[in-house]
Order: structure tokens, then C-alpha cells, then sequence
């Protein structure tokens, strides 16, 4: 605390007395806090460094506790810039060549030359990555890099990455996978009209336009041999419509050759029937009318004043006339099978020959087809004034067909422009070509396993090996091998860093608990058993048996690790390669599992540096006597700023006093007139 100058007049220096007055109280107090402080940090400094270099120990013996410690697999090739290999413990040792046939790439697209100006659009991309699509909508006059900022930007896009490529001739778009294989090709298909631009960033193979082809070809043909029986009838039912009036002629005559056969000989209509169409359909319409032109009729029934009475030499001496024929019923009777004189004159009249149908069924099929050709011709002659349209025209002709008919001509017609669009799609194409395949990675393992991949990545190609293709094999030169066995290289260099890092821990514990013979100063844990506990047992973990392990291999020593006479850790390496090479398999019996000498080395540093340890209770101790010391310190502050106020008053009213003194002794002077 600084009072300023106070009491020059009297040529005191109460600042500077106070100070000395404060510091003669101070200084032994602050030294002992200071002098122990400074001990305690450079305790606990100690023991941290203590506890680094154990848990450094005691977390390499973790490794040596995991079974991947000893089951690890190393991998080697013969040629890594053709295939690398990593390996797990599943591996099984061995040696496997490898042939590399090909890389596996991604699929890679390229338009044509394209004007500088180009527009697209209106209309629709539909971009497909295998079996995932997308749409992209082109409004009108887009831009080519519109069209790659909407390939680019579409959220559902899988992996279709666009770009333009500047040619000297002029832009060329560039589309291409991110994903390679053979599964990840690309398509596009467009929804333009014919000469948008759009068309031209179509792409097909030739495969799929021929393929296209050949679906349309045999949609169509599905259709013009109908599968069903329905389809079947429908399709006769069209082919047939010229011959329905026939039928309907067929029906008329039947219907006159009925009547002729009831009003007809009974005998005569019998003989007309074999072989005569005609009059088997007379005959069946007739009895369809509910009579029987064949049936025999009664005399009593046929013959005028018939009575019971009759005598029975009557219906013996009975002669019906026989009838006249007339020039007609003679031109007739030479096409009438069976014909005889006693034929009546009626039935010559009613009869109809068979020239007779044929002559009417061919006039009525010719009056029906030149009423079907008046109607199409009125039809052609409207659409070709712009009366009707084409489609129009069509509809009103097929109003007249029954709904199925219609419906498979609609079918028909579907067929028929798929068709064209296809064969039109195959023969003038213009769409974009392939820069680069899509294709799988292929590989042969020992000649025989054939492996493949849609990355350069074949995971378990052997049982836990992944191979990693990086080239092609070439032509004339070896293939390439990879060696898979245990990894002893990575068991010798942990069993290295163990000795290192106990040879580093007791170097580390004679530095901090000796005495530097250079100097003669000890060291922060002078004297302090926790070192020599800790070194002691270490040292009885190492010539300790474990019982786990087997005969030859139950002491640190049989694998050549020894302690020297300065108590550091030394290898002897052609006893440790032998047992390496000669019983590796036995060194997770020794080291691993939870009795085997790793876990031991674990358990004796845990006991030191665990949380309950030796040196993590001397650290906790060192801690609350720093509290303590800070506490301390704060109590010698506040006695010693009390002391300084209580000198700096004392000192203060001295001079009060000296100064009045003065004052007086002055005055008294002056009246004695000095």
C-alpha cells in the first residue's frame, strides 16, 4: 500500500518504514508456503509423468488381451498397382493369384455438335440410372444449360450427373453416372414433337431400338392372331361383314323354300333332300315353323269327301292325277334331285334351284358392297372439303360396328402406331452415343473362380480378404499374387514396444526417486516407496508362470526377453523370431485371455494408477495440501495488509506529532526573539 509522500517537512519516509516493518513479518511465512508449494507441484508432476509411463504399458497389454492381437492377417502383393488386398482374421493363409479382365467404369453419354443457339423444349426428359427414373420438364426455348441445371438440380435424380462440354465444332452436353457397373447404364428417352431439338438428347442402344421394334412388332401380331376365343369371334365377325347379306338372302329363300315343301308331294320334298342346301334349310325351316315337309299325309287327310265309310278296295283303287308340267317346271326339274312326272305344278312354281340362290345371294352381296363403297366415298368426299376430319370420318364409320368390334380396332390401331413410332424411332435416330460402357470389375482367382463386382471394390472374394482392383492385367506379363498369413511382424514390433516401454518407465522411476550425481539433488519422489512398489511388481508379473500357456512357453524369459543387471528389459531376437516362426499359434495362450500374462501386467499397474491406485491416492493427497496451502496463503494476506494499515497509523500520527512539536518549538522561538 502506497501513502504517497508524507512527511518530507520532517524527513520521514513512512511508505519505505512501513514496508521494511511489513516485509521482517511476511517473508519467513511466505517462504515456507512458497518453498512447500513448489515441492508439492513438482511432486504431482512427478507422479503424473509416473502414471503416463504405466497406463502406456498397461494399454499395449490391451492390445496383446484382444484376439485380433494374434489371429491379424497380413496381406502382400506381387504387383499393387494391379490389385491390392486387406485381410481380417477370417482369412485363411495361403497364396492366390489374381487376373484382373477388367475394370469396373460408369457409364458415360455424349450428344452430337450442337448450334450455339440451340433451343429446346417444349417438352419432357425422362432419364433413367437402371431401374430408377426421373423426369425433367424442358418449357419452351430452353437453353442447353438449362437443361443441365435440370438434370443436375432434380431432387429424385439417383446419380445423373449433366455438363456441357465446349467442342471447337461447338457445345456438346456430356452425361454421365456416378455409380459404375453394369446395372447403373443409362437412358434417355424424350416426349417432343418431331424436330425439337429435345429429340437429339434422346439415347437408346441399338439393342433397345431394336428390341423396341421387335415388342411393337409382336404386339401387333398378338393382335392379328388373337389369343382368346372371343377375340377370335370378333375378328371373324369383322372379315365376315361383306357376306352378312348373303345370309340374310339365304334366310329369305329358306323361308319360300318352307312354304313350297308344306304345300309340296311328300315323296317329292323326300328326294329334293339329299345333297340339296337348299332344301335342307327349307326343310329346317320348316320345321322350325312347327311341320314336317317329310312326314306322310293320309288319304283321308289329302283326299276330297274322305269318309269312314270308305271301302278299303277304295283307298286300293285310289289314283291321284298326275300334274301337268309347264316350260318352266321342265327347265327346273334337271336341277332337282330325285325329280319325278308326278311332281305337282305348285311346287315347280315355288321351288328355287340352287342357280336361282346363287344368282340372288351374289346380286345382294353386290348391291351391299356398292352401298359400302357409295358410303366411304361420301365419307372421303366430306373429310376432303373439311367437312369432317380424318378421326371424325372414322368414328362415324366404326359407330356402326358393335363395342367390341370397335374396341379391337382401337387395339388394332394402338398396335399399328406404336409400330410406326417405333420403326420410325429405329430408322431415323439422331439421339446421343456412348462415350464409355458401363460395366462390373471382373476378376479370375486361381484360374478357375470367376468374381465380379459393380466397384473396383470385391468384398470377401476369399472368406475375409477384399481385393482392391486398380488395373488391368496385362497381356504377357505374370499375374499377380497376394500372400496372406499371420502377421508375426506385428506381434515381434508390439512385444518391442512393451520392453520400451518398461525400459522407459524405469528410467523414469531412477530419475524421480534417485539422486543426480552431477548435481547431488534428489529427485521429487526421493525416498518415496511407491516407486520401488511399482518396479517390484512389474518385475514379479515378469518371472511369474502362466499357467494357461503351454510347457515350453509359461515365462517372459522363454521368449528371450531377460532383465539385465542395470534392471532395465533386453530382447534376445533369435530366440524371439524362433518362437514367432516355430510356435506363433502359442503365443495367445501365454499372452491373451483373462490369466494370461497381459492381464497380469494390467492388473499390477491398475493397482497403481487406477482410481483407488497408490499414486492416484497421492496424487489426490499432493491436491488438498495445495488447497491447504492456498488457504494458508490467504490468511498470511490478510494479516499482513492488517499489519501494514496498523504501522502505516502509528507512523502517521508520529509525524502529527512531530510536526506540532515543531510548530511550538518555533513559536516558543520567536517570542524569546531568536
Amino acid at each position: 500500500m502506497s501513502f504517497g509522500p508524507i512527511g518530507m517537512n520532517t524527513g520521514m519516509d513512512i511508505n519505505s518504514m512501513v514496508s521494511k516493518v511489513v516485509d521482517s513479518e511476511r517473508v519467513p511465512k511466505q517462504q515456507r508456503i512458497d518453498n512447500e508449494r513448489t515441492k508439492i507441484d513438482s511432486s504431482i508432476s512427478a507422479y503424473g509423468r509416473l502414471r503416463e509411463s504405466l497406463d502406456t504399458m498397461k494399454n499395449l497389454m490391451s492390445n496383446f488381451r484382444q484376439e485380433k492381437a494374434f489371429a491379424a492377417r497380413k496381406v502382400e502383393t506381387t504387383d499393387d498397382t494391379v490389385v491390392s488386398a486387406t485381410a481380417t482374421t477370417d482369412a485363411i493363409a495361403g497364396r492366390y493369384s489374381i487376373d484382373v479382365l477388367q475394370l469396373a467404369q460408369s457409364h458415360k453419354i455424349a450428344s452430337d455438335v450442337l448450334p450455339e443457339d440451340a433451343k429446346f423444349g417444349p417438352g419432357k426428359l425422362q432419364v433413367s440410372l437402371g431401374s430408377k427414373k426421373f423426369t425433367i420438364d424442358v418449357a419452351a426455348n430452353s437453353k442447353l444449360i438449362d437443361v443441365v441445371r435440370g438434370i443436375n438440380g432434380t431432387k429424385s435424380n439417383p446419380g445423373v450427373r449433366a455438363s456441357v462440354i465446349n467442342d471447337t465444332a461447338g457445345p456438346r452436353l456430356i452425361v454421365a453416372s456416378t455409380l459404375s457397373g453394369e446395372q447403373n447404364d443409362l437412358s434417355i428417352t424424350t416426349d417432343a414433337q418431331p424436330g425439337n431439338l429435345l429429340k437429339q438428347l434422346e439415347y437408346k442402344t441399338l439393342e433397345q431400338r431394336v428390341k423396341d421394334l421387335e415388342n411393337a412388332r409382336a404386339a401387333a401380331q398378338e393382335l392379328l392372331v388373337p389369343l382368346s376365343p372371343q377375340e377370335q369371334e370378333i375378328a371373324d365377325k369383322i372379315a365376315q361383314r361383306n357376306i352378312e347379306a348373303a345370309k340374310l338372302v339365304d334366310q329369305e329363300i329358306a323361308d319360300a323354300s318352307k312354304q313350297a315343301a308344306i304345300k309340296a308331294d311328300p315323296n317329292a320334298a323326300k328326294e329334293a333332300i339329299p345333297g340339296n342346301e337348299l332344301s335342307a334349310n327349307a326343310a329346317t325351316a320348316a320345321a322350325q315353323a312347327g311341320i314336317d315337309a317329310n312326314k306322310y299325309i293320309r288319304p283321308e287327310d289329302r283326299i276330297p269327301g274322305w269318309t269312314e265309310t270308305a271301302s278299303g278296295t277304295l283307298l286300293d283303287s285310289y289314283w291321284e292325277p298326275e300334274a301337268e308340267l309347264d316350260a318352266k317346271a321342265l327347265e327346273k326339274s334337271s336341277d332337282v334331285p330325285g325329280w319325278t312326272n308326278t311332281a305337282s305344278g305348285t311346287l315347280t312354281d315355288s321351288y328355287v334351284t340352287p342357280k336361282e340362290a346363287q344368282a340372288r345371294i351374289e346380286a345382294e352381296q353386290a348391291r351391299i358392297e356398292q352401298q359400302i363403297a357409295q358410303e366411304k366415298a361420301e365419307l372421303s368426299r366430306k373429310v376432303a372439303a373439311g367437312e369432317l376430319s380424318a378421326e371424325e370420318a372414322k368414328q362415324l364409320e366404326r359407330a356402326k360396328l358393335s363395342k367390341e368390334e370397335r374396341e379391337y380396332l382401337e387395339r388394332l390401331d394402338q398396335a399399328q402406331a406404336d409400330l410406326d413410332a417405333a420403326q420410325s424411332s429405329f430408322d431415323t435416330y439422331r439421339g446421343m452415343t456412348q462415350v464409355q460402357a458401363a460395366q462390373d470389375s471382373k476378376v479370375v482367382l486361381d484360374g478357375v473362380a470367376q468374381l465380379s463386382s459393380n466397384n473396383n471394390i470385391i468384398e470377401d472374394a476369399i472368406d475375409g480378404v477384399d481385393l482392391t482392383l486398380k488395373g488391368r492385367t496385362e497381356k504377357g506379363k505374370p499375374l499377380s499374387e497376394i500372400d496372406i498369413e499371420y502377421d508375426r511382424q506385428g506381434v515381434r514390433e508390439d512385444i518391442e514396444r512393451f520392453v520400451a516401454a518398461y525400459n522407459q518407465f524405469y528410467q523414469l522411476s531412477q530419475e524421480l526417486s534417485g539422486v543426480d550425481p552431477r548435481t547431488g539433488m534428489a529427485g521429487p519422489l526421493s525416498g518415496d516407496s511407491i516407486v520401488r512398489s511399482a518396479d517390484s511388481r512389474l518385475k514379479s508379473v515378469f518371472s511369474t508362470a502362466i499357467e494357461p500357456a503351454s510347457d515350453d512357453l509359461k515365462r517372459l524369459t522363454e521368449f528371450g526377453i531377460t532383465t539385465t543387471r542395470q534392471g532395465n528389459l533386453e530382447i534376445n531376437y533369435n530366440l524371439l523370431d524362433r518362437q514367432l516362426n516355430n510356435n506363433f499359434d502359442k503365443l495367445e495362450a501365454f499372452f491373451g485371455g483373462n490369466q494370461g500374462f497381459a492381464k497380469k501386467v494390467e492388473d499390477a499397474i491398475q493397482g497403481l494408477t487406477g482410481v483407488t491406485g497408490a499414486i492416484r491416492t497421492r496424487e489426490r493427497s499432493m491436491m488438498d495440501r495445495t488447497y491447504k496451502l492456498q488457504d494458508d496463503q490467504a490468511a498470511l494476506d490478510r494479516r499482513m495488509d492488517n499489519l501494514e494499515k496498523r504501522t502505516h497509523a502509528k507512523f502517521s500520527a508520529m509525524q502529527d506529532a512531530t510536526g506540532k512539536m515543531q510548530s511550538q518549538l518555533a513559536g516558543m522561538m520567536n517570542a524569546l526573539g531568536r
